[in-house]
C-alpha cells in the first residue's frame, strides 16, 4: 500500500494519562461520561474507547448512532447518551443499541415519543432546558409558558425520564458559575414536576472547562470531552494533547529575490529562498484561512506556511533551516524534538477553536496509535 501523504499519531499514552488526571480532579464527586462525539474528536473511537472501557466509565456521549454501533461492536456495555437532539430516523437506528436521546424542546419529546410509540418501547430520555444561557435546543423554563412545555415533555409516557441537562456557551469561569445556579434552580424545579422515579434522574451540564474549574458545576454527571484529548481551556498543565498531524516534503528548490509564490501572487519573496513542498491542501483539511499565517515543525524548528495553497499542496519557507531533504518530516500540529505547534497556535492563525480543524483532519487521514508515555517522561 502507497504510503499516505498526511497521517495522524494519536498518542493512547497521552488519553490514559488524561483520564486519570480527570478522575483525580473529579474524585467521586460525580459521574463522569467520556465524550467520544465526532470520532472521537477525530482521535478514533476504537482508539480511545478501550482506554475509557478499561477504567470502568459507566457513560459515553455521541451524536451520531455509528458512533453507538461502533461502542457496542468494541464491547461497551454502559450508557450511551446523544448529546444532541436526534433525528426520527436516528432515534429509531439508536434503540437497538440503548441510546438515550437528547430532548430539544417539547415538540421534539413528541418526535421521540412517536418513534417509542410505534415500537410499543419506552425510550430513556434527557430533557434540555435553557438555563445556561446558551439557547440552541432546550426549554426556556424560565419563560411565562416554559413550565407549560415541560409538562408537555413529562406527559409523555413513551419516554423515561433519566436526566435534566444542559451546556455551556462560554469557557469562562464567572459564566459558568453563573449558568450553573440558574440550572441548579430550573432543575429542581423540573424535577418537581415530575410525578416519580426522579431519584433516578441524573442533572447535568458541566463540560470539560467547568468540571475542572468550577466545581459547583459538576451536578450528578460531568461531560467530559476536551480534557480527555488534552485540549481545554481549563488551566490545568498535567493534561497532555494527544493528537498530532504529519505530513513529509515531497520537493525542495531555491528560487531568487523577487519570486511570488502559488496561488494569486499573495507572497513575494524579499531576497532567496529555500522552499518546500508538502503533498497536503485544503482538500486534506488544512484551511486556506492557514495560509501565510500558520507555521509547520520541520528539523524541530518552525517554518512559515507562505502560500495560499492548493488543494493537495503546500509551500513553506524552509530558508532559516539552512538544509531541508525530501521525505523530511512535516508537522502541522503537534510536537517535533522540543517545539510544539500548539491549540493556541492553530487558534491564532485560523481564527477559530484548534477543534475545528483537528477533528476534520482526523477524519480525512490514517490514524496511527502511539504509545509515548517514556517519551514524555
Amino acid at each position: 500500500m502507497t504510503p499516505a501523504p498526511g497521517w495522524v499519531e494519536v498518542d493512547l499514552d497521552a488519553i490514559e494519562h488524561n483520564l486519570d488526571t480527570v478522575l483525580r480532579r473529579i474524585d467521586d464527586t460525580a459521574d463522569v461520561c467520556a465524550v467520544v462525539k465526532a470520532d472521537a474528536y477525530g482521535h478514533g473511537i476504537e482508539h480511545v474507547l478501550p482506554l475509557v472501557i478499561a477504567r470502568g466509565i459507566g457513560t459515553i456521549g455521541i451524536t451520531s448512532t455509528d458512533e453507538a454501533v461502533a461502542a457496542r461492536f468494541l464491547g461497551y456495555t454502559g450508557r450511551i447518551l446523544r448529546i444532541r437532539p436526534a433525528l426520527a430516523e436516528e432515534v429509531e437506528e439508536g434503540i437497538a443499541h440503548g441510546v438515550e436521546e437528547w430532548i430539544g424542546g417539547a415538540d421534539h419529546a413528541e418526535v421521540v415519543a412517536r418513534v417509542a410509540a410505534a415500537r410499543g418501547i419506552r425510550i430513556r430520555a434527557h430533557v434540555s432546558i435553557n438555563a445556561t444561557g446558551i439557547t440552541r435546543d432546550g426549554i426556556e423554563l424560565a419563560a411565562p409558558g416554559g413550565p407549560d412545555e415541560m409538562g408537555r415533555v413529562l406527559a409523555r409516557r413513551e419516554l423515561e425520564i433519566v436526566g435534566v441537562c444542559s451546556h455551556f456557551p462560554c469557557e469562562d469561569r464567572a459564566d459558568v458559575a453563573h449558568g450553573a445556579a440558574a440550572f441548579q434552580v430550573q432543575a429542581a424545579a423540573a424535577l418537581r414536576a415530575m410525578p416519580a422515579g426522579r431519584d433516578a434522574v441524573r442533572r447535568h451540564c458541566a463540560t470539560s472547562f467547568a468540571a475542572l474549574t468550577v466545581p459547583e458545576s459538576r451536578f450528578d454527571l460531568v461531560r467530559i470531552g476536551a480534557a480527555l484529548y488534552g485540549d481545554t481551556a481549563a488551566p490545568d498543565p498535567a493534561l497532555r494533547p494527544a493528537f498530532t498531524l504529519k505530513s513529509r516534503v515531497a520537493a525542495v528548490n531555491r528560487y531568487p529575490a523577487g519570486r511570488t509564490v502559488g496561488y494569486e501572487r499573495t507572497h513575494r519573496l524579499e531576497r532567496d529562498a529555500l522552499l518546500a513542498s508538502v503533498p497536503i491542501g485544503y482538500a486534506d483539511g488544512v484551511q486556506r484561512s492557514l495560509g501565510g499565517r500558520a507555521s509547520v515543525l520541520i528539523r524541530g524548528r518552525r517554518v512559515p506556511i507562505v502560500d495560499r495553497h492548493a488543494m493537495n499542496t503546500l509551500t513553506v519557507d524552509a530558508t532559516s533551516l539552512g538544509h531541508v531533504e525530501p521525505g523530511d518530516e512535516v508537522v502541522f500540529y503537534g510536537s517535533q524534538g522540543d517545539e510544539r505547534i500548539s491549540s493556541a497556535d492553530l487558534e491564532h492563525a485560523n481564527g477559530h477553536i484548534a477543534a475545528d480543524l483537528y477533528s476534520v483532519w482526523g477524519r480525512l487521514h490514517p490514524r496511527v496509535p502511539v504509545r509515548t508515555a517514556a517519551r514524555a517522561l
